[in-house]
């Protein structure tokens, strides 16, 4: 490569990686000032519970739209079962899972990894490949997670236990297919003082939006009692 294509790189690269940055930091913040503040989103989710990779932006896409009725996308519980009493004196695991379908989506590549990625063995990209590869090394998803978490991609789970008397009693939004309440959270549960009913409404998300097609879907509910 010669000195004036050198420099021209060397000035591309940089400038580009301003403006994508940029853009990138304002679309993984959504608009919040503070990182993790889950009431920031409204007081609708301030009293909700968050588990492994979940987030508040995802949760208020989800509550956005109203759940779809497709058996094969169902949350269905592996525990409880249906009409079980639990022993009050340990928080039990609950567990569920998606009746018919893969149990995440894959995220998108950005079309610079992408790039990145198909090249060839041993095949020499073009300049203006290569200076897009590069930025992409530079700002791929670990630098975007930076300005406000991770965002969610694939398979994300609201997890609400009501009774007759209130409903939302207690609501989780997680990431996983399991939730153990802790002591808290069991205790509010175990003083409900009734049968309480679960209930799960999914969603497949990228990028923390709901992806097209990907719901929410309702679940199946399952109702239980707790011994004091």
């Amino acid at each position: 490569m010669n000195l004036r294509g050198t420099a021209r790189r060397a000035l591309l690269i940089p400038a580009l990686a301003a403006a994508l940055s940029g853009a990138m930091y304002a679309g993984a913040c959504g608009g919040h000032d503070h990182e993790d503040d889950h009431s920031s989103s409204g007081p609708e989710i301030e009293d909700v519970v968050f588990e492994g990779g979940a987030t508040d932006e995802a949760l208020v896409a989800l509550l956005a739209v109203a759940p779809k009725t497709e058996p094969s996308q169902a949350t269905v519980f592996d525990a409880p079962e249906g009409g079980a009493t639990l022993p009050g004196d340990a928080a039990p695991e609950l567990t569920f899972h998606v009746a018919g379908a893969a149990q995440g989506s894959a995220p998108r590549i950005a079309p610079a990894l992408r790039l990145a990625a198909a090249a060839p063995a041993g095949r020499e990209l073009g300049a203006g490949a290569r200076a897009w590869a590069e930025l992409a090394a530079l700002l791929g998803p670990a630098r975007a997670a930076e300005a406000h978490g991770t965002p969610v991609n694939g398979r994300a789970y609201f997890l609400v236990f009501s009774t007759a008397e209130r409903e939302g009693l207690l609501r989780v939004f997680t990431t996983e297919l399991s939730y153990t309440p802790d002591a808290a959270a069991w205790d509010k549960l175990r003083s409900a003082g009734g049968p309480i009913t679960a209930n799960v409404v999914n969603a497949v998300f990228e990028s923390n939006r709901v992806a097209p097609g990907g719901g929410p879907f309702e679940g199946e509910p399952v109702t239980f009692t707790i011994t004091p």
